[in-house]
């Protein structure tokens, strides 16, 4: 749990942001974005300390999200979607992300790791809606797993969890 800990943490040089800023900028301007390239800046972005580029980072994945029709990719999209809104403080959507990979796999060590921190960082915080977010996380799987297992990882589900 540490090193989800210290990932969570771990804050990108706004000198760091730039480049790869300037990277995927020049990419979108030679209309040559890839889903890897949109990727890595959105990686970056939500390991910056200002919330306004995890904002953005957090679009870009949703973007990739909605682009792709790999549940595996889906997946990953999903964590990272968890770990953003983690990173800005919304716990409550981060544990909707996060019970929703673990209702597909619970043996995902990565979204275990991740959700035991950001509970652990509710407790901390004396978070009151954490009571609200486990009665609600559990009527939500319930729902959301009927559409994650009808059709995979679904932009509908996204909709949904995001709620």
């Amino acid at each position: 749990m540490e090193e989800t800990k210290l990932l969570l943490d771990d804050v990108l040089s706004p000198a760091e942001i730039e480049r790869y800023r300037a990277v995927y900028e020049k990419a979108k301007e030679a209309n040559r974005v890839t889903d890897e390239n949109k990727f890595s800046f959105a990686y970056c972005l939500v390991r910056s300390k200002a919330k306004s580029d995890i904002h953005a980072g957090l679009s870009l994945l949703r973007e990739l999200y909605d682009g792709t029709k790999s549940d595996e990719i889906k997946r990953d999209y999903i964590y990272y979607l968890a770990f953003g809104n983690a990173r800005l403080g919304e716990f409550e959507v981060a544990l909707k992300f996060l019970d929703a990979i673990l209702h597909l796999e619970p043996g995902n060590h990565q979204a275990k790791k991740l959700k035991d921190e950001v509970t652990r960082r509710m407790d901390r915080d004396g978070y009151v809606g954490m009571g609200i977010a486990a009665g609600a996380g559990a009527l939500l799987i319930g729902g959301v797993g009927g559409l994650l297992f009808a059709g995979g990882l679904t932009a509908a589900a996204i909709a949904l969890l995001k709620k």
